[in-house]
């Protein structure tokens, strides 16, 4: 992918999981390993984590994988991500965005998708703008076809008069606590230029998951997912105050600033980790929400060959009263 331009040099700054072939019944509820899912609503699922021993959830994220048909950068890719989770052992993947290039012109094929449910690690899918069929090009798929190629994964949706939005939350609860003691939101972007950013509709959405959490008197910590940086992300690097290096120009495309606004005032939202920029890989508090680069996964995007594949370790102490992610990143 030749997206952007580089910046000159690298700048230094401070068995199914709730089977989506098909969406699984409201109450259903499944284990793999020591997660136990239950689906409350197709935009809301309970996550029970139950493990032998105290120990915190591993989520790995990873990010703009770019699957390319018959190319041999998937098979590197597969390489980098079987060896990440065979050594780290995550509970559950996040992967936020750019999967495949299915606004290609050229034919789209689905080989990614054996090799990430090949992993038989529980997955979810934060649509980017890259995972559109614009093109509608040999292979291509909608939206919702990919979500039902999905195994051992569950990606949530609302629907309303626009349409189908990618927007669900998951509450993290143990045995011992009947309130959740932690919440992953997950949100799409668009394709269009005018469109790269977390829609109207998704945040409208997401006042009302607060309004109803609070009737609820839900308090626990918010984790966003999403793969379009926010416009603070470029703010927090200029502030001296990111660790971490920028390779590329922080694409933030047509964020407002509005989805910080609300994290902010919710006071609940700890971080937001997105992709999309390959090159960038910092992160820092930014007015009380931590702001974070994945690390790019896979092979078939663009970037310097010295520019190391990976993800990003991601982990909670759902024990703790109030847990806050712990993160690193991590190699093949």
């Amino acid at each position: 992918m030749q997206r952007r331009e580089f910046l000159q040099g690298v700048t230094a700054g401070a068995a199914g999981l709730l089977a989506c072939r098909g969406v699984a019944d409201v109450g259903t509820e499944q284990r793999f390993g020591d997660l136990l899912f239950r689906q409350q609503a197709t935009d809301h699922c309970e996550l029970l984590f139950t493990p032998a021993r105290p120990r915190p959830l591993r989520l790995l994220q990873l990010a703009d994988t770019h699957f390319h048909p018959g190319d041999e950068t998937n098979r590197a890719t597969e390489q980098v991500l079987r060896s990440i989770v065979a050594k780290e052992q995550p509970d559950f993947i996040v992967h936020t965005g750019d999967f495949v290039n299915n606004d290609s012109k050229k034919p789209v094929d689905w080989v990614g998708m054996d090799v990430i449910n090949g992993l038989n690690v529980p997955w979810t899918l934060c649509v980017g703008n890259h995972d559109y069929p614009v093109n509608e090009a040999e292979g291509s798929l909608p939206l919702d076809a990919i979500r039902q190629k999905m195994e051992h994964g569950f990606q949530g949706f609302i629907d309303d008069a626009e349409g189908r939005h990618y927007c669900y939350r998951y509450d993290l609860l143990t045995a011992d606590a009947a309130a959740p003691r932690a919440c992953l939101f997950f949100f799409q972007v668009g394709y269009a230029a005018s469109t790269r950013r977390i829609s109207d509709a998704q945040l409208n959405w997401f006042e009302r998951q607060l309004e109803r959490d609070r009737q609820r008197e839900v308090k626990a910590p918010i984790t966003v997912f999403v793969h379009i940086p926010l416009l603070e992300y470029q703010t927090l690097f200029e502030s001296g105050k990111a660790d971490g290096q920028r390779g590329e120009k922080v694409c933030f495309d047509s964020d407002t600033g509005r989805s910080f606004a609300l994290f902010s005032q919710s006071r609940r939202v700890t971080s937001v980790f997105c992709g999309h920029d390959h090159v960038n890989n910092f992160y820092g508090l930014w007015q009380g929400t931590e702001l974070v680069y994945g690390r790019v996964s896979g092979m078939g995007g663009y970037g310097p060959p010295d520019w190391k594949r990976g993800g990003r370790l991601i982990s909670l102490d759902l024990g703790n009263p109030s847990p806050a992610p712990r993160h690193v990143e991590v190699f093949a």
